[in-house]
């Protein structure tokens, strides 16, 4: 369950001009939409829009009811997950 909705931040350079220009082109989705393709438990904490190895990536972190933080990182494209871990 989402109970918590804190803003994208952009690293490596990008602009909020150029998020909302790889939406507005397709080549992102839109973060709420691929939040929505999971079922993700516990509160997201984070939530960011990161350029790696030329690949555009949502890095989010979820605390859980156990107190265990959980990072999930999700292509910007399809909203596939690329890696989950959690966090120590």
């Amino acid at each position: 369950m989402l109970s918590l909705m804190p803003s994208v931040q952009a690293s490596d350079k990008l602009s909020a001009n150029e998020v909302l220009e790889l939406m507005q082109q397709g080549k992102i989705k839109p973060l709420l939409t691929l939040i929505s393709q999971h079922n993700f438990e516990g509160t997201l904490l984070d939530a960011e829009l990161e350029r790696e190895h030329g690949q555009l990536i949502y890095e989010l972190e979820y605390l859980n009811d156990k107190g265990e933080v959980w990072e999930y990182e999700l292509d910007a494209a399809t909203g596939e997950i690329l890696e989950q871990e959690r966090e120590d």
